[in-house]
């Protein structure tokens, strides 16, 4: 965020929340999707800014603040939303202003409760309120089928960020969409579900955050993602998997817990792809983009081709 645009977000912050001042704005380093401000008040309230960076990842903001609304009006725990630009006029960059949750540095994250609100968000009825509206579920008649749009969309993501098609990723989204499971239940999925991505204060979840992939499908994919490629920071897989039976009964399936691996490896080097094209084109030149696009799409793909070997 550049100095005239600090400014502009500072006098729309004084106008639309009624504060006297903006007393600092401080970037938040973690994350790719958006740009994270912390905006200080001279009276101390603070609040979070989440600002669009070029459509990273495939995703959308504005989708983004009113999934959270909705889910906030269904009792999860997520940072409330006060407010937004949704046409990028204050600062010629969308962006949408949620409440500041305060997490307790140095504590373990608590799984189990993780688990348990992870778990009572995947039994809200995706179709109640404004939900069913905004995760387009009258499209998809079934689990399977959500599943398959997903592939879909991400294969779309990734043909829109490259000149040539990438054949182990059209190999892979073929044979993903061949053996999507049937799945149990349609729920809201996260996407991005796991440590890192909920705050809390060693006790409780207080908010899961970064819902830019939240959609509906099937609750296995969050517990496979959550566990594969984030839970190692938190517990080891078996203890993961102990947990998860013990305080919601799930078990997960080899063939299952197979099927979202691949997914996620695909997902994974898809959205990773849109960082290379944001940085190649000069939309978003920041050296984390290439980053991403590079190193972290290859590190993916590598694993891709691992799984693409063993089939």
């Amino acid at each position: 965020m550049n100095r005239t645009e600090s400014e502009a977000l500072a006098d729309w912050l004084v106008a639309v929340l009624d504060w006297s001042a903006v007393e600092s704005f401080h970037r938040i380093s973690e994350g790719h999707s958006r740009e994270m401000v912390v905006a200080t008040a001279t009276n101390g309230e603070r609040v979070v800014v989440r600002i669009e960076q070029g459509g990273v990842f495939g995703t959308d903001g504005i989708r983004e603040s009113r999934l959270m609304t909705g889910l906030h009006e269904h009792g999860v725990p997520v940072a409330r939303v006060l407010a937004g630009d949704e046409r990028g006029v204050v600062m010629g960059r969308r962006f949408f202003v949620m409440e500041y949750v305060p997490s307790v540095p140095g504590k373990p994250p608590p799984v189990g409760d993780f688990i348990g609100v992870l778990h009572a968000m995947h039994g809200i009825d995706p179709t109640s309120g404004s939900l069913g509206d905004l995760l387009g579920v009258s499209n998809v008649a079934n689990v399977r089928e959500a599943t398959m749009t997903q592939v879909r969309r991400w294969r779309d993501v990734y043909r829109s960020s490259t000149d040539e098609p990438v054949a182990l990723l059209e190999r892979s989204a073929e044979w993903l969409m061949i053996n999507a499971p049937e799945g149990d239940r349609l729920s809201v999925v996260h996407g991005d579900a796991g440590p890192d991505n909920f705050v809390h204060d060693g006790k409780r979840v207080l908010a899961i955050t970064d819902w830019e992939f939240g959609h509906v499908g099937d609750p296995m994919e969050d517990w496979v993602f959550c566990i594969q490629m984030r839970g190692s920071r938190a517990l080891p897989k078996d203890e993961w998997l102990g947990q998860l039976a013990t305080i919601t009964g799930i078990r997960i399936a080899p063939e299952v817990w197979r099927y979202w691996e691949a997914f996620n490896y695909f997902k994974g080097s898809c959205a990773n792809l849109t960082c290379r094209r944001l940085y190649e084109t000069g939309a978003n030149p920041a050296p984390n983009m290439a980053i991403v696009g590079t190193a972290v799409y290859r590190m993916f793909l590598q694993k891709l081709i691992e799984f693409d070997g063993a089939v």
